[in-house]
């Protein structure tokens, strides 16, 4: 970590070369660094979805140049970026003191004074903190400099600040603050754990109780218990480096008797001699293992397993739960064993596979079970003959999928998100997406039997002109903006916007078209083309749609979630609609000479002469 003083260039680093290859992120400019970190951290697949909804960069941001709130409400991140050239010593310590000033606005500034692109957010911000869901506060600093000690402190300001705030406005929140410095050295690091399973290299030595090994082709594995106390002096020493192979992070204990973290704790002081049968123990991945026989002190032989590095594919939640037991604490669990697996493999495509199926780190999340669903399955099949299209239907990826853009997938959430809105439920996909794979009934409401792959492609390609059309409007200087424009703008900034006009557009459809659409799951579009396609063929719509956004901006006050509000802002802009359809015909008439109802979803008549068939 720098002082501030010159110090030497690296050579060209892995991770940064990473980034600068991701030409998908250029349309964000200065806030790309922070967007391709944010995908990092966060896992998520669809960037551009993600920087709709969580940019606040702006003249008037009031230092927030991103605010997320997680898809399972227990995390907030606020961030700031920067971008220096590379012979710089370190980042700008004033830009790390901006989080202390976003804090203060984004948790208790008046939400009347905000900036509009900042209002929105801070009113999730403080919903979800008063509904006591979230865990974690992060601040980040993200830039391409060394990392450095006055950035540190400053940090460590803006962290205190937000504490205090969150314990005088939210005193029955259980809210960790912390905060990270995201330079060179922890972005190669973070980049590293996508491609290296094994960040921990060192050689360690445990004492085991006896095991049996097996081994297959070009692997083998040695199933054994090691001491809890063993665990918890590995993650004083290493913590999160320990868990290079897991998709996430240790999630952090948190003082709630339903938190998995802290029952393991509670197990380990209070029982520990059942800790090995209670627990489901860990799975390591170790370059090479090796036993061996020692005598001990009373003369009695001890078995020795000696590893040459460490990284815990499967176990992360039990090796953070030891290792945040206090000194007083590891005495009662001092008799604590963990029943332990240690693997070797020199084939890196079976290691993918290790890594990928042992991973249970998270909650096994519903799409995973959804996978296996007959739909998804059927999906994944139409989509094969979609032109440039890839979906997976809740099957995961590989472990670098966070970094390396596929530009023809369509992401699992963005699909179920897409078709939430259009089919009349904004606030389900914004606010309840989970809902959507974890509910039965959810579930089988949105992705109906007879969803198709092309209808699919119609929905998701309305999201994605949306999004585009949001990132054309932020292109475009506050100072140089018509009035309209910053109408446009206004309404980009409430969060869940894009999700609102993708439900109004699928309220009036029928007006859009010109024509009856008795099934709504029975549009596509006549040619099977591809999802970008797909999405010029909307944008003409969408444009035109957006003088309308002021007849949805009462819908957002509460962030979708006030359906009486979101019926009456649909009622008015599918007014307006009806209005502008015969006024300027072009738009719509040439989407709806590219739209069809698909034939095998409801039987209908012979299509009037010259027209397009509806049901």
């Amino acid at each position: 970590m720098s002082d501030g003083t010159a110090v030497p260039i690296p050579p060209e680093l892995p991770g940064l070369t990473a980034f600068e290859s991701r030409d998908d992120l250029a349309v964000y400019g200065s806030n790309a660094l922070l967007l391709f970190v944010a995908q990092l951290r966060l896992g998520f697949d669809d960037v551009d979805s993600f920087a709709a909804n969580s940019l606040t960069d702006g003249s008037n941001d009031k230092k927030c140049d991103l605010v997320a709130v997680t898809g399972d409400g227990q995390r907030i991140v606020l961030a700031q970026g920067y971008m220096g050239t590379k012979d710089v010593a370190a980042a700008p310590a004033n830009k790390a003191s901006d989080l202390n000033t976003g804090a203060s606005w984004l948790l208790a500034g008046p939400l009347e004074s905000l900036p509009e692109t900042l209002r929105g957010a801070a009113q999730e911000v403080r919903e979800a903190l008063g509904s006591g869901e979230v865990r974690e506060l992060q601040l980040w600093y993200v830039h391409n400099l060394p990392e450095s000690v006055n950035v540190q402190s400053e940090l460590l300001q803006a962290a205190a600040t937000a504490d205090s705030i969150i314990r005088r406005d939210f005193p029955d929140a259980d809210v960790d603050v912390s905060f990270v410095e995201i330079g060179r050295s922890t972005l190669e690091e973070e980049y590293g754990r996508t491609q290296v399973p094994i960040l921990v290299a060192e050689s360690f030595d445990f004492e085991v109780p006896g095991g049996f090994e097996l081994k297959a082709g070009e692997w083998s594995a040695f199933s054994t218990a090691v001491a809890a106390g063993a665990l918890r002096d590995l993650w004083k020493d290493h913590k999160t480096k320990l868990m290079s192979p897991n998709i996430r992070d240790y999630l952090g204990v948190v003082r709630s008797s339903s938190n998995i973290n802290f029952g393991i704790k509670e197990t380990a002081k209070g029982q520990p001699e059942n800790f090995a049968i209670f627990n489901n123990g860990i799975t390591v991945l170790v370059h090479d293992y090796r036993r061996r026989w020692e005598e001990g002190e009373g003369g009695e032989q001890r078995e020795i397993l000696t590893v040459e590095g460490i990284g815990i594919v499967n176990g992360g939640q039990t090796t953070g739960a030891l290792g945040s037991l206090e000194d007083s604490e590891a005495v009662g669990a001092a008799s604590a064993m963990v029943m332990a697996r240690f693997v070797k493999c020199s084939n890196t495509a079976v290691l993918g596979d290790i890594v990928r199926y042992n991973n249970t780190q998270n909650k096994v999340e519903a799409t995973d079970f959804r996978s296996k669903d007959p739909i998804q399955d059927r999906l994944r099949t139409e989509f094969e003959v979609v032109p440039d299209a890839d979906y997976r239907g809740g099957r995961r990826g590989g472990a670098s999928d966070a970094i390396l853009r596929i530009k023809t997938l369509l992401p699992d959430s963005s699909v179920a998100q897409s078709l939430a809105a259009f089919h009349g439920d904004p606030n389900l996909a914004y606010n309840e997406t989970r809902s959507i794979w974890d509910s039965d009934a959810v579930y089988a409401r949105i992705f109906r039997e007879n969803v198709t792959a092309r209808h699919i492609v119609f929905t998701y390609s309305l999201l994605k002109a949306i999004e585009n059309a949001k990132q054309v409007n932020s292109k475009i200087g506050v100072a140089d903006r018509t009035d309209a424009q910053r109408r446009h703008a206004l309404f980009f900034s409430a969060r869940g916007s894009n999700y609102l006009l993708v439900a109004a557009l699928g309220d009036c459809i029928e007006t859009v078209l010109g024509r009856a659409a008795a099934d709504r799951y029975a549009l596509q579009f006549t040619k099977n083309i591809s999802p970008a396609e797909a999405r010029e063929l909307w944008q003409p719509v969408v444009d035109v749609a957006l003088s309308f956004s002021a007849q949805l901006q009462p819908a957002t006050d509460l962030g979708l979630k006030a359906q009486d509000r979101v019926r009456k802002a649909l009622q008015d802009f599918s007014s307006m609609m009806e209005a502008v359809r015969s006024a300027n015909p072009g738009p719509f008439d040439a989407l709806a000479a590219a739209t069809e109802a698909h034939p095998a979803s409801t039987p209908a008549p012979s299509p009037p002469s010259g027209g397009v068939l509806f049901t």
